[in-house]
C-alpha cells in the first residue's frame, strides 16, 4: 500500500488550487470524479482526492482512467451494476450501497453517493462520495443519543395520555355513541380530529422506533411470512388513497417469491412509508410501481418507483438523515419531519439488507431494498 508520504509526493499538490480543488482535497470524505463517455460502456475514474487515497491505498496514478466497477466486490450483482449504470446514464443523483475493494484486498462497506457534475455533452461527469456504512463514526455521540431517546420516551408518554382522551371523545362523537349530534358537520369535524390524532400518535411512535433502532437493546420481532402477501397487502392498503389522489398503483411483484424471516410488522411499515412518500410527491395522473424479484444469489430485490417530482442532488444526499427537517425532502412518511427513509435504511440494515436510492428532479424516484439470501426460506 502506498505510504502517506508517497501519496503526498505528487505533482498536483505543488499547484495553486482554486476553491473547488482546495475543498476537494481537504474534506474528510473519500471523493472521486468519474465520467461516462458515450464511447465507453462503463464509468471512468478521472480524479480522486487525498482522503480517498488514504482510505483505499490507491494513488491517482494507479487508478486514473480505469473502470469504476473494477473496484467493486466481484460478487456485486449484475442487477446492482445495472442500477448504477442506469442512474449514471440518466444523470440521476443517487445513493447505492456497495463493497469497495481496497488495494490491500480489504473490503469496505460504503454508501456511494452520486451527484451530477459539470462535463461535456459527450462526457458527463459525476462526483462520487464514499462513506463507510454501519461504522461507528457514522453515529452520534452515545450520551447524546441516550438523552434524545429518554426525551422522546417522555414525550411519548406525555403525548399519549391526552391523545387517548382526544381519540376516545372524538370517536364517541363521530359514531354518535351517546346519541345524535345534530348537524352532519359536527360528525365530520370529529372524524377530522380523530384522524389528526391518529396521525400524531403514529408520528410519535415512529420517532421512538427510530431512536430505538440506534440502540443495542432494539430487538426484531421475527417470524416467517410470505413476501408476496406482505407486498400485496401494502398495495391493497394504499389503493383507496391512490384512487383519491388520481395516481395509478402498479404491481410488478413476482407471485412466486419465497418466504422471509424477519419483523413482519416493521417491514410492513417500511413498505407503507415508501408508498406514502411516493404518493405524496406524485401528481394526479402519475404512476407508482411496487416491484419484487429474486436475484441470482438468492437474495430479493424490492423496488418502489414513482414518476413524481423527484429529488434534487442536495435532497438525495440528506435522504437518509433523520436530523434533516427540510419540509420538501422526500424522506417523509407522514408530516414532513424528514425521517422516513432514515427509518427504512436502519430497519433494513437490521435485517442484514441494504437500501439504495436514485432520483431525478421532475422525473421521479426509485428506492431499492435488497433483502439477504440468509433470511429467505421456502414456503413451509
Amino acid at each position: 500500500m502506498a505510504s502517506r508520504a508517497d501519496l503526498l509526493d505528487h505533482k498536483r499538490y505543488d499547484r495553486n488550487f482554486g476553491l473547488f480543488d482546495s475543498v476537494f482535497h481537504e474534506v474528510r470524505d473519500a471523493i472521486l470524479i468519474i465520467s461516462t463517455p458515450t464511447d465507453t460502456p462503463h464509468p471512468i475514474i478521472e480524479d480522486v482526492n487525498h482522503q480517498f487515497e488514504l482510505i483505499t491505498g490507491y494513488s491517482l496514478d494507479t487508478i486514473k482512467n480505469t473502470n469504476l466497477f473494477d473496484y467493486f466486490d466481484d460478487r456485486l450483482l449484475e442487477s446492482r451494476r445495472n442500477s448504477i449504470s442506469d442512474a449514471l446514464r440518466q444523470g440521476q443523483a443517487a445513493i447505492f450501497f456497495c463493497n469497495w475493494k481496497c488495494r490491500s484486498g480489504d473490503l469496505l462497506d460504503v454508501d456511494m453517493t452520486l451527484r451530477p457534475f459539470h462535463g461535456d455533452a459527450d462526457r458527463p461527469r459525476f462526483l462520487c462520495v464514499l462513506r463507510e456504512s454501519r461504522s461507528e463514526k457514522n453515529f452520534r455521540d452515545e450520551a447524546a443519543r441516550d438523552i434524545k431517546k429518554k426525551l422522546l420516551a417522555a414525550m411519548h408518554h406525555n403525548f399519549r395520555t391526552p391523545l387517548n382522551g382526544i381519540l376516545g371523545y372524538s370517536e364517541i362523537i363521530m359514531t354518535e355513541m351517546l346519541g345524535p349530534v345534530g348537524k352532519d358537520a359536527y360528525r365530520d369535524y370529529a372524524k377530522d380530529i380523530h384522524e389528526a390524532g391518529q396521525n400524531l400518535l403514529m408520528l410519535i411512535d415512529n420517532l421512538l422506533d427510530l431512536k430505538e433502532l440506534e440502540t443495542t437493546e432494539f430487538e426484531l420481532r421475527e417470524e416467517t411470512f410470505s413476501l408476496t402477501s406482505l407486498l400485496q397487502s401494502c398495495l391493497d392498503g394504499m389503493a383507496e388513497d391512490a384512487r383519491k389522489a388520481g395516481v395509478s398503483l402498479v404491481c410488478a411483484i413476482d407471485v412466486s417469491l419465497p418466504h422471509f424471516f424477519g419483523d413482519l410488522e416493521r417491514l410492513s411499515k417500511v413498505i407503507y412509508s415508501l408508498l406514502e412518500n411516493a404518493l405524496k410527491f406524485t401528481a394526479p395522473g402519475g404512476r407508482i410501481t411496487l416491484g419484487a424479484e429474486m436475484e441470482a444469489d438468492g437474495s430479493c430485490l424490492i423496488t418502489c418507483t414513482d414518476n413524481g417530482s423527484g429529488m434534487t442532488a442536495q435532497q438525495v444526499a440528506k435522504a437518509f438523515s433523520h436530523d434533516s427537517h427540510l419540509a420538501d425532502i422526500y424522506s417523509n412518511p407522514t408530516t414532513g419531519i424528514g425521517f422516513g427513509l432514515a427509518y427504512v435504511k436502519k430497519l433494513i440494515e437490521r435485517h442484514d439488507g441494504t437500501v439504495s436510492i436514485a432520483s431525478t428532479t421532475g422525473e421521479g424516484t426509485t428506492v431499492y431494498l435488497h433483502l439477504p439470501a440468509s433470511r429467505i426460506s421456502s414456503p413451509s
